[in-house]
């Protein structure tokens, strides 16, 4: 197969700082959510049972622990970047991650309580005490912050493959329009086909079958994205039914067929079934 075009309408830093900002939003926004549900929760439950509990006390406890874990997500995000998951390393990766949850604990544990005390001081006026039984207490909060970190890891892989298949598709319709080329993936390999050459296409669940210089290629595309693709290198395309297009000037007959559907042959001999919704996008 040959080798695709390298240029990218994106740098690697700057895909990067995209992922860093969608994700730090992401987690500040549902971190929020989560300490005014918390807090608001404990202070309810306190009235209900007609405790005696200072309002300030539970909003101070969870926001200086979303406030820490927010600041750390960009460390987070340059160690992700440093040990990826991946089918390849997935199990240096993960005891990676293992140590790198264990000092997230220690720098979340440690700034929390630095900010509480702080809290403490100038709005409560009193001291405040984490440390009643310190292992106890570090083994439980290294549980609690297990699951953030896991899920900040998972959120940056996730939003990091989405910005790669944005890029790549950015490459694949530039080189379209400025070459005329169709840039698909197919497995591990990369097609590259003249677009003018496509005769037909149609969608085989995640991936589209493609008809082109007598050859059928399946490639690792939607078949609204192809046309997209068709389109910026100039080709004529038409859907001739919801799982199917047609180079339009590959089209050398058009024959009714039952129930108002119809029948269109190609250049290259392929006979193929268009739906009556879109026969009107053909001749007559």
């Amino acid at each position: 197969m040959i080798r695709a075009m390298t240029t990218s309408p994106i740098s690697d830093a700057e895909l990067d700082r995209r992922v860093l900002l969608r994700v730090w939003l992401i987690a500040a926004a549902f971190l929020a959510a989560v300490g005014f549900v918390n807090a608001s929760t404990l202070i309810v439950d306190a009235t209900r049972e007609a405790r005696s509990l200072d309002p300030r006390v539970p909003w101070t406890l969870e926001y200086s622990s979303i406030v820490t874990i927010t600041a750390l997500v960009p460390l987070v995000a340059l160690y992700e970047r440093r040990f990826p998951l991946t089918p390849e390393n997935w199990l240096k990766a993960i005891f990676a991650h293992f140590i790198g949850s264990v000092v997230f604990s220690t720098v979340h544990i440690a700034g929390m309580v630095l900010l509480r005390h702080a809290a403490y001081a100038v709005i409560l006026g009193r001291s405040y005490r984490f440390f009643s039984d310190p292992l106890t207490d570090i083994v439980y909060e290294y549980r609690k912050d297990l699951l953030p970190y896991a899920v900040i890891v998972l959120i940056l892989n996730l939003a990091r493959s989405v910005e790669e298949h944005k890029r790549e598709a950015e490459v694949a319709r530039a080189e379209a329009r400025e070459t005329g080329r169709l840039t698909l993936k197919s497995g591990g390999c990369t097609i590259l086909l003249d677009a003018r050459s496509m005769e037909w296409a149609q969608a085989a669940a995640n991936y589209v079958d493609i008809r082109a210089n007598g050859m059928t290629h399946l490639a690792r595309i939607s078949l609204t994205a192809l046309e997209q693709l068709l389109s910026e290198a100039g080709v004529d395309v038409v859907r001739v039914h919801r799982s199917r297009i047609v180079n339009r000037a590959k089209v050398i007959e058009i024959a009714p067929s039952r129930d108002g559907d119809f029948r269109i042959k190609t250049t290259d001999g392929s006979e193929l079934g268009g739906s009556r919704r879109y026969r009107h996008l053909l001749p007559a």
